[in-house]
């Protein structure tokens, strides 16, 4: 659906605007009758592996160097 604004109403009804924009639809605001820019989602950049948020913390005994006992038991 084509949603057309002028900047005064745009203004107030701005997060209204923007979840049409998310949901795909196109949102065109004007200065005095006139188009002057439009409203487009950003696309989310694809993530290749774990990012750095995803990743399990790692407690810092795990890089403490063990026994040899220790090393046996593990096995």
């Amino acid at each position: 659906m084509d949603h057309v604004v002028n900047m005064r109403d745009a203004k107030s009804q701005l997060s209204k605007l923007v979840a049409f924009a998310q949901k795909g639809d196109s949102v065109t605001i004007a200065i005095q009758g006139k188009a002057a820019v439009k409203l487009v989602p950003i696309k989310p950049r694809p993530v290749f592996g774990l990012g750095r948020d995803q990743c399990p913390p790692v407690p810092w005994e795990a890089f403490a160097p063990t026994t040899d006992e220790e090393a046996e038991q593990s096995r």
